[in-house]
């Protein structure tokens, strides 16, 4: 059933014409019913330059979207519906936890929309608001970070946005941001010029690059350039104007180093700034050296008091005097123990190539063990795995899986990361992970970066490798692996050590 509360939840923050219009069925400026196939439209929720994006249901699946109607009066442009039906193409195809999802296009005689994920915690121009002197750091930089996941997808996929500003990142109910409006989004390796005048600049002025306003070729800087403006406004709470101080100059919580990258994405030379998204992120991760040294016995500190903590909830204790921490990776031959892809053994750092790679380096496990492993994936977008062994079933836990940023441990029972019972973490190339894994018989538990992310339960239910992974683990057994798909990753160490379960 459609949930009627929600829809009035929804609309009592809109406008009294925008409650009108729900009333009378929405209306187009002038006057006409919107109607798009398969789809009940409810309510306005908000207008742009091409159109009027509305509250639907698709009476189909019984779910409420957000529906972007083309502006009747640019309907007739041929210009305008090629832009609004190119957005709904690249965005069906950005299939990624921090891209607003497409479900659907509709073009009939002379209305064109696009029936998309309904995202319902406002705008980062609203957040912005909300906090006019910058939000805290550490949230500014997750929003940075998101908004960069985002945007790594689709320069994976060879596509510009162009039109990166704070009214184009939708805030989900989670907190997540969310890329949307592709409006202006370019090939890479293709002529757009059709899409576009000769010598025209398109865009935001505060988030162009100066390269934008020369209506000159441009690049993936371009959005790099809008992101390093966005950084800026969440940093400080200011809009990069003319001549401007550094961030760190502005707030005194953030760092020199958060503030050198911020500006290096700003520079007004293309050149000069970071030549991925990638690489600015890694730069705003950058701490002092103090900070560096010992954050890692803070967070072994903080991972060891929640894990006291949840042995006493469970009413259990801890697992008395675990064993010491082994090389897994030490005995590993590439002729004998690679069962995919292509690997090199540089002194025990494991390195894989864009093939789906997988490598055995232990062929029996105890009953109960964890395994600690530090990771870099170089390129790709696909998932990073931890093959083990527990109960005489083979597992896997993956992150950045099914290229939606999904982790967790699949399959089980049949059920893999997409049916929505594992978590998100999607991996920034280039930048290194520890992942710890917990293994019993009856829970595997995952934690990365020091922070613990969830439990599985296992306990009497069957495990599985997916058959994505191309496997057959009746031929190639193994009771510890660690594997890539499509992704060159190096391992810089994987380790395992035995745990005394409490009986």
């Amino acid at each position: 059933m459609h949930d009627s509360r929600s829809l009035r939840q929804r609309l009592s923050g809109l406008k009294p014409e925008a409650l009108m219009a729900h009333g009378l069925k929405a209306a187009d400026a002038e006057g006409t019913e919107i109607k798009v196939e398969g789809v009940e439209i409810e309510a306005p929720l908000g207008r742009g330059g091409m159109g009027t994006v509305y509250l639907g249901r698709q009476v189909r699946l019984d779910r409420e979207v957000a529906v972007k109607v083309l502006a009747r009066e640019l309907a007739n442009d041929p210009l305008f519906l090629e832009r609004l039906e190119r957005e709904a193409r690249v965005m069906a195809r950005l299939r990624h936890p921090n891209i607003v999802a497409v479900h659907d296009f509709h073009r009939d005689g002379e209305s064109a929309a696009i029936v998309m994920e309904l995202v319902e915690g406002g705008t980062l121009r609203d957040k912005l608001r909300d906090h006019p002197n910058g939000l805290p750091v550490d949230e500014a930089l997750r929003m940075v970070r998101q908004i960069a996941a985002g945007l790594t997808m689709a320069h994976a996929e060879g596509v510009i946005h162009r039109d990166m500003k704070p009214e184009n990142v939708l805030i989900a109910e989670s907190g997540e941001a969310m890329v949307s409006d592709f409006g202006l989004a370019m090939p890479m390796h293709d002529d757009s010029a059709r899409l576009t005048l000769t010598g025209m600049a398109v865009g935001t002025v505060d988030y162009m690059a100066p390269e934008q306003f020369k209506g000159t070729e441009v690049d993936v800087r371009i959005d790099i350039y809008a992101l390093g403006v966005i950084a800026y406004e969440l940093l400080t709470g200011q809009t990069p104007r003319g001549s401007f101080d550094p961030p760190h100059v502005l707030r005194k919580e953030v760092s020199h180093n958060i503030s050198t990258a911020v500006m290096q994405a700003l520079r007004p030379r293309a050149q000069d700034r970071f030549a991925s998204v990638n690489e600015f992120i890694l730069a705003l991760e950058d701490r002092a050296p103090t900070q560096r040294a010992r954050w890692p016995w803070l967070a072994l500190l903080g991972f060891m008091l929640i894990a006291t903590a949840w042995w006493v909830l469970k009413g259990e204790r801890p697992s008395p005097n675990p064993g010491p921490w082994r090389d897994a990776a030490a005995g590993y031959r590439i002729w004998e123990h690679t069962i995919r892809g292509n690997w090199q053994n540089s002194n025990g750092v494991l390195t894989a190539n864009e093939d789906i790679c997988i490598a055995s380096l232990e062929a029996d496990m105890p009953e109960a063990y964890d395994v600690r492993v530090r990771f870099s994936r170089l390129s790709g977008m696909h998932s990073v795995a931890v093959f083990f062994r527990t109960a005489g079933q083979i597992g896997s836990a993956e992150v950045d899986a099914w290229n939606e940023g999904l982790a967790g441990v699949q399959e089980i029972a049949g059920q893999d990361l997409q049916t929505g019972y594992g978590f998100r973490f999607p991996l920034f190339n280039g930048r290194t992970y520890e992942m710890l894994i917990e293994i019993r018989p009856d829970e595997v538990r995952m934690s990365l970066d020091g922070e613990f992310k969830k439990a599985f339960s296992i306990k009497d239910r069957a495990l599985t490798i997916s058959p994505a992974w191309e496997w057959d683990t009746t031929e190639r057994p193994l009771a510890l692996g660690i594997g890539c798909y499509k992704s060159p990753t190096r391992f810089d160490s994987v380790e395992w050590r035995e745990v005394p379960l409490t009986r």
